[in-house]
């Protein structure tokens, strides 16, 4: 039946059941004060609004309004897909607007606000905007409609404004820039910093525009996100609830270890004084164990409430310490409602799965926990849904924890990304390590000047000081085999009553806990840990160890992977690393004598492996590690008093970071893109790529801001490696198998479906493309091939994912 209603010439949106429609003026008004009110950074905001006002001006073209009459009467099957309406607004910008450079900035994010573009495309050298020009539209029709529905002449006098402001951040980038040069640091050029500019304006454009989409079709009022006074009524409410507890529960809690309690509070009273400072990029290097975590929030708390910030929001390497982290930070500020847990393994309340995807979308939260390579993706994704939030970095504090994880492929993108929201977003950033990566200047792009918000690091280094690192790589010629490190370890826990032992890879951990088993006697406790088990698994088994350790009735060994090293709140008597990075030993020792609890040094051995038992002839990173470290090995044997006899010292960390730097590849650091022989700061810099192609196809030179191949960096952009990808649901517990077979039943509504999906993260185990192809029918296929299952018998209680299948297991 037909919708019998009177129609408008100049539609938005429209939806067939209700019959309502919204006219183009309404929705582009709503997105340009949408936008303009939630962009904290006042260079942007009028540029932000006239952006809104012409972003959907497409929609008036004759088709695509046949398309809105045709889905009001017969309902939205007849949707006609793929129909063109960013081109129109960029090109009406440009004939209006005639300073170049500002007209091709906004018609830039008009044209990529339906999908990220290249600005050059890299194969045939044709400019975006020669290619949106070269596009047939209804351009001459939609120009009339439009200036029917807008007055002209103040649009002329709006774009006037626009030209100012846009001058205004054209002129900090070229402050910054001049400033870098003269300070000889080089700390990143014009072009990424418009770049970055440019992705801002369109995530804000975004959020909007999703935001206005969505209320319309809710049929509910636009939205409004948390005002500046309401975070700082909460802010003071944390702040109140933080003291209380680290009273409370840290400072007499004589399980922190008293000794220590003492300068855990120094360390946590100067960074509350360097709250109210102006400052806003900051280190926080001190020892494992210092308490980072509080003392970095309650740094947060005060400086937010003191500088108006919107958001707190704490960064961590690894699932492993994000999840044991975000507890601790919801307990300490005693309001869980206000942080929100972005990242893979979290499982909502029943009713809560749509208000939490919004959530992790916009980050319309004011304290947000969440991994490095969700922001990293934030800042240099291509997906539309990672651009939407990067608006909410600007006037916020941002904790990267672990600092030294991020990947060596990133780190001048990384630096970048810092300078840029310390120095023109009104953001601070706190980066914090035991073992912080030197800032001594690399050639370019390096991270500006950052301030010591506990003073220098080895003033804790002695009062922190609870292991001895003993290097025993040279016990064997040639290196450990399986069965001499579990020999060793077997050895070390009849001495130390309890041991970690820490490899590279998982083939390796898996075999040497095979190994124990069979050496041990019965009353061991032997844990293995990695990423062959599910989260759930990892997280029962840290709560098993943890049991055991605070027992101290038996003895006990656990054969990890690097899972363990950086967050992991427990405490062995003695630790094995197999020799990788120095900051990986020195975070491995984090878990030994944490509390100083045994009344005497722990033991940190770093031991060999051979190359038959741990196989890194692919891990290129950690060889350079391993090789950065020997040098500071072989430079300690010969000297140790250089490194004040001791090889956690700063001497010794800056020694092992300027070895690691120095043996790098060309452009290492610069994040390579072997298919475009180029890398992403390239990209998102100069593209000289792009403008070589561009010159071969218009025999001239570009003459742009903008050349950057933002589509192409963002495609190649990957925190972590494809290698682990294949995401497979494993049978580990009862609550599995019943998720599993509730998936599995005929005409499950897709609500139902995606609910049941979600908890079934917690029983999913990422394996690589050569491994399923090994598996074979251990993995079948269920919801019509899109999710993968693992047969009983192939998931091990002990160990996780095995590839022959357990027997018993089996017949259970």
């Amino acid at each position: 039946m037909e919708n019998k209603i009177e129609i408008k010439r100049d539609l938005a949106h429209v939806d067939y059941e209700s019959g309502r429609y919204q006219t183009m003026k309404e929705h582009s008004e709503n997105v340009a004060n949408y936008a303009a009110e939630t962009c904290s950074l006042s260079e942007l905001k009028i540029l932000v609004s006239l952006i809104g006002v012409f972003h959907d001006v497409g929609k008036l073209g004759r088709e695509n309004q046949e398309d809105f009459e045709r889905i009001l009467q017969y309902g939205d099957d007849t949707h006609k897909h793929g129909l063109d309406h960013s081109t129109a607004g960029g090109r009406l910008i440009r004939e209006l607007m005639k300073e170049k450079s500002v007209s091709e900035f906004i018609s830039t994010v008009i044209y990529f606000h339906h999908g990220m573009g290249d600005c050059i495309n890299l194969d045939n050298g044709q400019s975006l905007q020669q290619q949106r020009d070269e596009k047939q539209i209804d351009y001459d029709w939609i120009k009339k409609e439009f200036f029917q529905i807008y007055d002209k002449e103040m649009l002329e006098e709006y774009c006037k404004k626009a030209i100012q402001t846009y001058k205004e951040m054209e002129g900090k980038i070229n402050i910054f820039h001049k400033e870098s040069e003269i300070s000889k640091r080089k700390c990143g050029n014009r072009y990424f910093f418009m770049g970055m500019y440019l992705r801002m304006v369109l995530s804000l454009l975004i959020d909007g525009d999703w935001t206005d989409t969505a209320c319309f079709f809710q049929d509910v009022p636009l939205s409004k996100r948390i005002s500046l006074e309401e975070t700082q009524k909460i802010w003071n409410e944390c702040i109140e609830k933080f003291e209380q507890y680290m009273s409370k529960e840290i400072h007499n809690n004589p399980s922190n270890g008293n000794v220590l309690n003492t300068f855990r509070q120094e360390i946590s009273d100067l960074c509350r004084q360097a709250a109210d400072k102006e400052e806003n990029l900051y280190r926080l290097t001190v020892p494992t164990g210092a308490g980072k975590t509080l003392s970095s929030l309650r740094f947060a708390l005060y400086h937010a409430k003191k500088m108006k910030k919107q958001h707190i929001i704490y960064i961590a390497p690894f699932n492993s310490i994000l999840i044991q982290n975000a507890e601790e930070i919801r307990k300490a500020i005693g309001k869980a409602d206000v942080v929100l847990e972005h990242h893979c393994n979290v499982v909502c309340e029943e009713g809560e799965e749509d208000q939490y995807r919004k959530l992790t979308e916009t980050w319309d939260s004011p304290i947000i926990v969440t991994t490095a390579v969700q922001i990293l993706n934030t800042l240099f994704s291509a997906q539309k849904s990672c651009i939407r939030r990067m608006h909410t970095l600007c006037n916020s504090i941002i904790i990267f924890d672990e600092v030294q994880a991020i990947p060596v492929k990133c780190m001048e993108l990384f630096n970048l990304a810092v300078n840029f929201l310390t120095q023109f977003c009104g953001t601070t950033v706190v980066l914090c390590s035991a073992t912080q990566p030197t800032l001594a200047p690399i050639k370019e792009n390096n991270i500006c000047e950052c301030i010591e918000m506990a003073g220098r690091p080895e003033k804790y280094a002695n009062a922190f000081k609870r292991t001895d690192i003993k290097d025993a790589t040279e016990l064997y010629p040639g290196g450990m085999e399986i069965e001499d490190l579990s020999e060793f370890v077997k050895e070390k826990t009849e001495q130390y009553q309890s041991t970690l032992v820490i490899l590279n890879t998982t083939a390796c951990a898996m075999n040497t806990f095979q190994q124990l088993k069979a050496i041990c006697p019965q009353e061991y406790e032997l844990f293995h840990l990695s990423n062959n088990m599910c989260p759930q698994h990892k997280l029962d088994t840290l709560k098993s160890i943890k049991q055991i350790l605070n027992e101290q009735s038996k003895k006990i060994i656990c054969v990890s992977t690097q899972v363990v090293e950086a967050g992991v709140n427990f405490s062995f008597g003695c630790v094995v690393r197999s020799k990788a990075g120095l900051d990986n030993i020195i975070q491995a020792a984090g878990r030994c004598n944490r509390h100083k609890e045994l009344g005497r040094m722990g033991t940190v051995f770093i031991v060999q492996m051979s190359e038959k038992a741990e196989k890194l002839s692919h891990l290129q990173e950690i060889r350079n590690a391993q090789a950065a470290l020997q040098k500071v090995l072989e430079d300690y044997k010969n000297n140790s008093l250089k490194f004040r006899d001791t090889l956690d010292s700063e001497e010794a960390i800056k020694a092992y970071y300027l070895n690691y730097y120095s043996q790098l590849r060309t452009n290492e650091t610069k994040f390579l893109i072997d298919k475009q022989t180029t890398t992403i700061i390239e990209l998102l810099g100069e593209n000289k790529v792009g403008q070589l192609q561009y010159i071969r196809r218009n025999g001239e030179k570009v003459k742009t801001k903008l050349p950057q191949a933002f589509l192409t960096a963002g495609q190649a952009f990957e925190v972590i490696s494809n290698d682990y990808k294949v995401s497979v649901v494993v049978p580990y517990n009862d609550e599995a198998r019943e998720l599993l077979d509730k998936l599995s039943q005929d005409y499950l509504e897709i609500e139902e479906q995606k609910k049941i999906l979600k908890k079934l993260q917690r029983y999913t185990v990422g394996i690589s493309e050569k491994r399923k192809e090994k598996l074979g029918n251990a993995i079948y296929e269920i919801c019509n091939g899109e999710i993968l299952v693992l047969c009983d018998g192939y998931y091990d209680k002990e160990v996780g994912v095995v590839n022959e299948p357990n027997m018993e297991l089996q017949m259970l």
